[in-house]
């Protein structure tokens, strides 16, 4: 029987415990003679970790996942992309041996989407996870663990991605996790990184909120000054005007003083303690009126929106999906959800790929021959009749073609994106 740590050792880069290397280019073989940026950096020690891109600390990190949970925009925006992504996928198992071999795969699979991240919807709320650190931090991580007898995979573990780092050793990466002051290498033949919107040869990943801390503390500090000029101005003020009598006859002008004086604390007094559904009696010497704040409420609101576009912006999002109606047409806001669904898609491919990774990871053990591929599904478009018009037509012009022999029944699949 064939070991079966050979059987998947095509399935895990690396070298250990019999694990197939990467081929290395023979003796005379042409090789890059270009250098990573962070290699030819003289700022970069030997033996240090790969920097963020342009420098940026990695405690901002930790800062977008506070902004995450603090700023209701940016909140509203990662969890819309969330939600976007999260299409569902459909398994389709390839190169069975056999029926029972393909049942079997199906039940292996099942079995996994149901143990990974166990008492958490399992593999769908791993891809929450997944998704929530990809738009929040610009990468997602995860460990695969596998199971005593190391026959299986156990469970996938997501990991914090600000406490991730790149080192770069023998001209490979090497993932280290610092957790209380100690360096963690991680085993990358189980070791699952996605950044998103990498920069150059730099592993780490760029956060969509790396735009937008001057943004959030401009907006923020605009509505504590718009809170409390509300408070100020926004509310009607009593005003009471106390007109003194006139001095008797014979009367002092320390007696006339100090009787003025005990009106007022009188009448200030009485009104001090005044309900507010009870009314005013006095001499005509009182006068009491309404002070109205001169509210410019449309200057803070031009400002405000003014600030949430930045942010919408920043998020790489359309103002529809955040709550906002900015007046666009139909055509404007149609262009802007097929490129936000073109996102979609591309963060969808990286997901496909750690799926078919873990799947094919565990087929990998099963005996038998068999092989998993992972169809992420889409949005639906705005005009899902225009949609269905051009896909009748589309499959109209291939069956065309088809029955005048130009396309075989292969490339006919193809063109139309189905399986054969």
């Amino acid at each position: 029987m064939t070991n079966w740590l050979d059987r998947f050792s095509a399935w895990l880069p690396g070298g250990k415990r019999g694990i197939r290397p990467a081929p290395r280019p023979p003796a005379g073989a042409f090789t890059t003679v270009s250098r990573a940026d962070d290699v030819s950096d003289l700022h970069t020690g030997f033996g240090a970790f790969v920097p963020m891109p342009n420098r940026m600390p990695f405690e901002l990190l930790q800062v977008c996942g506070y902004l995450r949970d603090a700023v209701p925009d940016i909140s509203d925006a990662v969890w819309t992309w969330k939600r976007l992504c999260q299409t569902g996928y459909d398994i389709e198992i390839c190169e069975a041996g056999s029926e029972v071999a393909a049942a079997r795969a199906r039940r292996l699979l099942d079995a996994l989407n149901a143990r990974v991240n166990g008492g958490d919807r399992g593999m769908d709320g791993l891809l929450d996870v997944f998704y929530t650190s990809l738009f929040t931090y610009g990468a997602a991580a995860a460990e695969i663990v596998l199971s005593r007898s190391r026959e299986q995979i156990w469970d996938v573990v997501p990991i914090d991605v600000w406490s991730i780092r790149f080192r770069r050793e023998d001209g490979r990466l090497q993932a280290y996790q610092l957790h209380q002051g100690r360096e963690i290498r991680l085993p990358m033949e189980r070791f699952i990184y996605v950044g998103m919107d990498r920069d150059g040869t730099n592993p780490y990943g760029r956060p969509m909120m790396r735009s937008l801390p001057l943004v959030i503390k401009i907006q923020q500090r605009l509505l504590q000054d718009m809170a409390k000029a509300t408070h100020n101005a926004g509310w009607s003020k009593m005003h009471v005007q106390y007109a003194p009598e006139e001095r008797q006859r014979g009367e002092s002008a320390d007696a006339y003083q100090q009787r003025i004086r005990g009106n007022f604390e009188t009448l200030r007094e009485r009104l001090s303690g005044l309900e507010t559904d009870q009314n005013l009696v006095t001499f005509d010497n009182v006068k009491v009126s309404l002070i109205r704040g001169d509210q410019h409420a449309h200057v803070f609101y031009e400002n405000l929106k003014a600030l949430e576009e930045q942010v919408i912006t920043g998020m790489h999002l359309m103002p529809i999906l955040m709550g906002r109606n900015y007046g666009t047409t139909e055509t404007y806001g149609t262009a802007q959800f097929e490129i936000i669904n073109r996102q979609v898609r591309s963060v969808n491919r990286s997901v496909k790929r750690m799926l078919e990774r873990l799947y094919n990871f565990e087929l990998a053990l099963m005996w038998g021959e068999a092989r998993a591929k992972v169809h992420m599904r889409q949005n639906r478009t705005v005009d899902a009749l225009k949609e269905a018009r051009a896909r009748g037509k589309e499959i109209d012009n291939v069956a065309r073609l088809r029955s005048e022999g130009l396309l075989g029944r292969e490339d006919a699949a193809a063109m139309l994106n189905l399986p054969v």
